[in-house]
C-alpha cells in the first residue's frame, strides 16, 4: 500500500504543499522545481492507485460472475430441492395411504383371526368327535347329510380364512418393507440436496463477503485517488502561482539589469574619456620618453661603436684583394655549441686563421651565404648597436648574456633597431656583397667580457 494513500499522510501533503517552502530552497526556481516534482510524484502515485482501482474493479467483475454462476447452481439445486420435497410430499401421502391399508389389512387380519379363533374354539370344544361318529350317533339319519356338507364347507372355509389371513400378513410385510425403501430413499436424496445446497450457500457467502472487502477497497481507492487529485489540484494551484511571482521576479530583475546595465554603459562612458584622457598623457609621456632613449641609445651606440672601433683596430688602409673564392678548408669546420647557426652555409673562414689580405688573424668565422641571405639571431638577446661600421659595412650587435655579445657582420641591410629585444630567429638582417670578405657571405663574430672567443664553442652547424 503507498504511504501517500494513507489519509494522515495525504493531509500531511496538503498541508505540506500550502505552506510556503523554508530555508531548504533558496530561490523561487527551487520552490518551483521542488513544487513540481512534488506534483509530479503525486501524479504518478495517482497513476499507481488508477491501475489498482481498475484492477479491483477487474476481480470484482470476475468475483460477481462467479457469485452468478453459483446463484444459477444455486436455484438449480434449489429446484431440485422442490422436486424432492414435492416428492417426500406424494410419497407421505403414499406412505399415509400404504399405512392406512396397512392399518385396513391389519384389522381385517385382526377379524380374519377372531374368525379363526372362534373356529378353533368351537372345534376344540367337540373335542375328538369325527365326522363319521356324529353320523352313527345321530338319532336323525335325514341331517347326516346336511352335518357333512356343513362340515366340509366349515373346514374350506377355515382353509381359506387361514390362506387370506397369511397372505394380509405378508402383504402387510411387503407393504412396510415399501414404505421403508421409499422413505430411506427420500431421506438420502434430501441428505444429498441438503449438503449441496449448503455448500452453494457457504460459496455464496464466501463470494459475498469478498465482494463486500472487494466493494470496501474499492471505495478506499476511489477515496485515496479523489484525495490525490485535490491534492494535486492545490499543487497546480501553488505551481502556476509560484510561475507568475517566478515571472515578475525576471521582470523587476530585467528592468534592474538593464538599470544597471545603462549605469554601467554610463560609467564606462566616462571611465573611457577618463581612460582615454590618461591615455593621452601617458602616450605624450611614453613619446618624450622615447625620445629620451633614443637619444640615449644614439649615444650609447656611439660610444658601442667608438669601443668596438677601438677593440678590433681595423686597419687603416683597405687592401680589396680580387675577387676570387676563398679555399675551403679540406675538412669541413663543425660547432658543437647550443645554438643554431645565423645562416646555413660552410665555413670559409675559422677563428684564429690568417688573413689571406695579411694583418690581424680572423677574431671570427666567416659563412660562404649569397647575398640577400636572411640572419637569424642565434640565441635572444637586446640589441646593442645596429649600424654601419668602418671596415664591416653594416653590422648587428646583439647582447646574449650578462658579458656575451653576438656580432653580426658585412650585412647588407639591418631588420633591428637599437634597444629591441629579439628571440632566436629573429631575422636581424641579410648578408651583404663580398666588399672586403672578397665573396658574398656573413662575418660571425662572439665576444665574451669584450675579448673575441672562438663562435664554434657557442654555435652548431
Amino acid at each position: 500500500m503507498l504511504l501517500l494513500s494513507h489519509p494522515r499522510v495525504g493531509a500531511l501533503l496538503a498541508l505540506t504543499i500550502l505552506l510556503p517552502v523554508g530555508a531548504g530552497a533558496a530561490t523561487l526556481q527551487e520552490k518551483i522545481q521542488d513544487s513540481r516534482q512534488k506534483l509530479e510524484h503525486i501524479h504518478e502515485n495517482l497513476g499507481q492507485m488508477q491501475a489498482h482501482l481498475a484492477a479491483g474493479q477487474k476481480t470484482q467483475a470476475q468475483l460477481r460472475r462467479e457469485i452468478n454462476a453459483i446463484n444459477q447452481q444455486v436455484v438449480v439445486v434449489q429446484e431440485k430441492l422442490v422436486g424432492i420435497q414435492q416428492q417426500q410430499r406424494l410419497a407421505k401421502s403414499q406412505i399415509a395411504d400404504l399405512r392406512a391399508k396397512i392399518s385396513a389389512l391389519q384389522a381385517e387380519l385382526a377379524q380374519q383371526k377372531s374368525i379363526l379363533a372362534q373356529q378353533l374354539r368351537a372345534a376344540y370344544t367337540l373335542g375328538g368327535v369325527t365326522p363319521l361318529a356324529v353320523w352313527l350317533q345321530t338319532e336323525r339319519p335325514g341331517e347326516l347329510g346336511r352335518m357333512s356338507v356343513f362340515y366340509e364347507s366349515l373346514a374350506k372355509a377355515r382353509s381359506t380364512l387361514i390362506t387370506k389371513t397369511q397372505d394380509t400378513a405378508q402383504q402387510i410385510l411387503k407393504t412396510k418393507r415399501e414404505v421403508q425403501t421409499h422413505e430411506t430413499r427420500l431421506a438420502q436424496l434430501a441428505r444429498q440436496v441438503g449438503a449441496q445446497e449448503h455448500t452453494l450457500q457457504q460459496q455464496r457467502q464466501h463470494h459475498a463477503a469478498l465482494e463486500s472487502q472487494l466493494a470496501d477497497r474499492i471505495a478506499a481507492d476511489k477515496a485515496k485517488i479523489s484525495e490525490l487529485q485535490a491534492n494535486a489540484h492545490i499543487l497546480d494551484g501553488l505551481v502556476s502561482r509560484l510561475v507568475v511571482q517566478f515571472h515578475h521576479q525576471e521582470e523587476v530583475a530585467r528592468a534592474k539589469a538593464a538599470a544597471a546595465e545603462a549605469k554601467r554603459k554610463a560609467e564606462a562612458a566616462a571611465a573611457a574619456r577618463r581612460a582615454a584622457a590618461i591615455a593621452a598623457r601617458r602616450q605624450a609621456i611614453e613619446q618624450r620618453r622615447r625620445l629620451a632613449q633614443g637619444a640615449q641609445a644614439e649615444q650609447r651606440a656611439r660610444q658601442v661603436q667608438r669601443a668596438v672601433t677601438a677593440q678590433m683596430q681595423p686597419p687603416t688602409t683597405v687592401v680589396r684583394p680580387p675577387m676570387l673564392a676563398p679555399a675551403l678548408p679540406t675538412t669541413p669546420i663543425v660547432g658543437h655549441g647550443p645554438y643554431p647557426a645565423p645562416v646555413n652555409g660552410p665555413i670559409s673562414a675559422r677563428f684564429g686563421a690568417p688573413r689571406v689580405t695579411g694583418g690581424l688573424n680572423w677574431q671570427g668565422i666567416v659563412f660562404q651565404a649569397v647575398a640577400g641571405t636572411p640572419v637569424r639571431a642565434i640565441a635572444p638577446g637586446m640589441v646593442l648597436y645596429a649600424g654601419p661600421l668602418r671596415g664591416y659595412e653594416q653590422i648587428v650587435i646583439v647582447q646574449i648574456a650578462h658579458s656575451l655579445l653576438a656580432i653580426y657582420g658585412h650585412l647588407g641591410a639591418t631588420d633591428v633597431h637599437v634597444g629591441e629585444q629579439v628571440s632566436t630567429g629573429r631575422q636581424v638582417g641579410s648578408v651583404g656583397s663580398g666588399e672586403e670578405l672578397g665573396n658574398d657571405g656573413l662575418y660571425f663574430e662572439m665576444r665574451n667580457a669584450g675579448h673575441p672567443v672562438n663562435p664554434l664553442y657557442y654555435i652548431h652547424n
